[in-house]
């Protein structure tokens, strides 16, 4: 199907660090890389391989580097038409990633917010929208498309017409889920169906506003390299609705085909010579 991706393509500069962070504490690491990420990066990815065919509407510099990375995306078979090339450089993402595979980000105070450019609204079988600040040709496109599921914003926040909006329960200390619920509504609006709560390897909450389903996954995996693994569950959680799934199964096969997608990547680059198990 036509799949509209809506977020970041990053540069994510890795630092592979020996140990978990602690205060004090003397850091070393193992190696280094730089390689593609960001939500619309990863998520439109996991569509691509599931055989649709991905629109990304994101934001480059206008550098050496966003041009090499728009011609990586082509190759990769992303619709770049709707990539926008903006003045300024390239930043870098600087992630540290620990043995255990939990991942640090550190942003710079100073970098500028990258905004999304649509000249007239798109069309689409679906919409994915990982972003905080989104024009109003893009909102016009969103209240027509037949399914929008929504990254949770949580800051700066232009409200969208969103099916599902999936979050990541981390970023909800201490609230309660009916407050969550509430937010969730005053972006998405009456249009909201689902609320989707990851818990990382270990369960998803499902919330409707009326009733809770929790989701146990039973299929973990252990990685040294958990980057990506919740915007590629939102790919897949995606391509599952789209198959007619309701939102309990496509849930349930999403964490299942994450930990598929997991294991693969980690074997794929375990045959690599010299290359760790995170490096791309």
């Amino acid at each position: 199907m036509d799949i509209v991706v809506v977020g970041n393509v990053n540069h994510d500069h890795i630092w592979r660090i020996t140990e978990p962070l602690r205060p004090g504490g003397r850091i070393s690491f193992s190696d280094r890389s730089l390689r593609l990420g960001g939500g619309g990066y990863y998520t439109g990815r996991r569509l691509i391989d599931f055989g649709h065919r991905v629109t990304l509407v994101a934001s480059l510099a206008h550098d050496a580097h966003g041009l090499d990375a728009l011609r990586e995306l082509a190759a990769l078979g992303f619709v770049t038409d709707h990539v926008t090339l903006t003045e300024g450089r390239t930043e870098f993402a600087e992630i540290l990633l620990d043995p255990a595979g939990e991942r640090t980000i550190l942003g710079s105070i100073h970098k500028a917010a990258r905004t999304v450019e649509l000249s007239e609204p798109l069309p689409g079988d679906a919409f994915y929208v990982n972003g905080t600040q989104l024009p109003d040709t893009l909102i016009t496109a969103l209240r027509q498309a037949p399914l929008v599921v929504s990254q949770f914003p949580l800051r700066s926040v232009t409200p969208r017409p969103a099916d599902v909006i999936v979050g990541s329960i981390a970023d909800f200390p201490g609230e309660r889920l009916d407050e969550v619920w509430e937010r969730a509504r005053g972006i998405a609006g009456e249009r909201l169906k689902n609320l989707l709560l990851t818990d990382g390897p270990n369960s998803i909450t499902i919330h409707d506003g009326r009733q809770t389903t929790e989701v146990r996954l039973t299929d973990a995996v252990t990685t040294a390299d958990t980057i990506g693994a919740g915007d590629s569950f939102s790919g897949a959680l995606l391509h599952y609705l789209l198959l007619g799934r309701s939102i309990y199964e496509a849930a349930s096969e999403a964490g299942r085909a994450t930990a598929d997608w997991l294991r693969r990547r980690d074997a794929e680059r375990a045959k690599i010579p010299g290359m760790p198990a995170f490096e791309s």
